[in-house]
């Protein structure tokens, strides 16, 4: 399992390692069975151009940025599912650009206007990311409400911020430490299809936002450290104490078919469905370089010349 860094101003986690059981010593073995189908969304975005823009003596940087969002439905069979590629030309420093429409080949991209607050140089990337698992959000939801049964979202969930839809969110990476080391030490001993109990997720005014739970996906021997292979799980708290069981059993006992392959760095954490769909998401995200070609052209070009 990777490593995030976070910010120095990141909010400490808050957790509840008692919610289903007060018994770390062993791992969970689950008894439901896995789900018969299930839905994997996720997103890929880039940068297909950084800029400085100004507005009189105001002067900030920015990016025209492509992301795409889409889903697998997995079941006796894999296919893609629906899909949605978006443009976005994003400023920081509170100016707002106008929208940008480039003809690129015999078609034409948009790109449309978002404002990154501050002037940290990251900004503009990270509002760029924050737009595309908005639109990860909104596929999971309009799945869930037009009757899937399990969607799972590659990466966190915005616990508390977004509608109350019953995704589970899949995190690669350890970002925060959630875990006292007395409980932390159970992730070591878990085998491919184990888990931890269900712990709760808070707020820092103590309330419960989610559930979460890690479990292994597959055994990485050596020279790989013994959290590899291994991912967390969240969902939101209104599903409930033993919906969210439930479903810590289900998806648990789902993952290992799906552990990546060994080609992929990220494996086994991104498993084989969300893999070929970033790979089929950045070919409908176009060529780069077309792209990029389009966007100095249009730039260089005169004012009022809408090359």
């Amino acid at each position: 399992m990777g490593f995030d860094v976070g910010g120095s101003d990141e909010v400490p986690a808050r957790a509840d390692p008692f919610v289903e059981s007060e018994d770390w010593s062993v791992p969970r073995l689950p008894a439901a069975p896995p789900p018969p189908e299930v839905w994997f969304v996720d997103g890929v975005r880039r940068v297909d151009l950084r800029l400085v823009a100004d507005d009189g003596e105001r002067r900030a940087q920015g990016l025209f940025g492509s992301y795409a969002v889409g889903s697998v439905r997995s079941g006796t069979r894999a296919s893609f599912d629906e899909h949605r590629v978006c443009r976005a030309v994003v400023v920081t420093g509170g100016l707002v650009a106008e929208t940008v429409e480039v003809a690129v080949g015999r078609g034409r991209v948009r790109f449309d206007p978002a404002s990154a607050g501050g002037t940290d140089p990251n900004a503009a990337l990270q509002r760029l990311q924050d737009l595309m698992r908005e639109e990860e959000r909104y596929l999971a939801s309009r799945l869930v409400l037009a009757g899937a049964g399990l969607v799972l979202l590659d990466g966190p969930l915005r616990l508390g911020q977004e509608p109350e839809v019953p995704a589970v969110g899949v995190v690669k990476r350890f970002a925060r430490r959630y875990l006292e080391p007395e409980q932390e030490a159970l992730l070591g001993a878990l085998g491919p299809g184990e888990r931890t109990p269900v712990f709760g997720l808070l707020d820092q005014q103590g309330r419960l936002r989610g559930f979460s739970w890690y479990t292994r996906i597959a055994v990485l021997r050596g020279p790989w450290h013994d959290h590899a292979g291994i991912a967390r799980c969240e969902v939101r708290a209104s599903l409930g104490d033993a919906a969210a069981f439930d479903l810590a059993d289900r998806v648990t006992a789902l993952l290992p078919r799906f552990a990546g392959r060994a080609w992929d760095p990220r494996t086994p954490q991104n498993l084989v469905p969300v893999g070929g769909l970033e790979s089929w998401l950045r070919h409908r995200m176009g060529d780069r370089a077309m792209i990029r070609r389009a966007l100095l052209n249009r730039l260089s070009a005169p004012e009022g010349d809408d090359a």
